[in-house]
């Protein structure tokens, strides 16, 4: 090959690389809130959880970007992460009825069992918080933000039927920030 066309296929991988590291960490559309369904949980819990469940998973991490805390294991609304987040990997939080959703769509998990128990005040506000904050670093519209059960052939009750989501998504909504 000689070296102009060497230069110009160079340039093109280059290009294209240089817009895909653009693109990826800014194409997220979707935040996707879940509840653990349990009353602990770690990073270290939850990625031991993920390998069992999801064994088949190239990447070996967390499935969501953030988990908030509820004080047993992690703190009252700590929010805390793994690499997933770190790097920007798609998540691996929706079934694969709804791929966009784990491609684009960054999931946040609640540490508790929403169908039992009420959200803490202090996780929730933690919540709500993070939310915001993705949302006007990505600029997510309010109606690309859903509880994992309500997106569209999703068939679980997350994040719980006494999650509050009408009032979450009057808090997250432009006039709330």
């Amino acid at each position: 090959m000689n070296r102009r066309k060497f230069f110009l296929a160079s340039s093109a991988i280059l290009g294209v690389l240089g817009a895909g590291a653009i693109y990826w960490p800014t194409r997220w559309k979707y935040i996707v809130v879940h509840h653990s369904a349990g009353g602990f949980a770690t990073i270290d819990f939850l990625q031991q959880i993920h390998r069992e469940r999801q064994s088949g998973d190239p990447i070996d991490a967390i499935p969501y970007h953030y988990v908030i805390g509820n004080g047993h294991g992690l703190g009252m609304g700590e929010i805390a992460s793994d690499w997933r987040k770190d790097y920007d990997i798609w998540g691996a939080h929706v079934s694969g009825n709804n791929t966009a959703r784990n491609l684009l769509g960054l999931g946040i998990c609640l540490v508790g069992n929403f169908e039992t128990s009420t959200v803490p005040p202090k996780q929730y506000e933690a919540l709500v918080a993070l939310t915001r904050t993705l949302m006007k670093r990505y600029n997510i519209a309010q109606e690309n933000v859903l509880g994992h059960g309500l997106i569209r052939g999703e068939s679980t009750k997350c994040p719980g039927s006494k999650f509050p989501f009408d009032k979450f998504r009057r808090e997250i909504g432009a006039d709330a920030a």
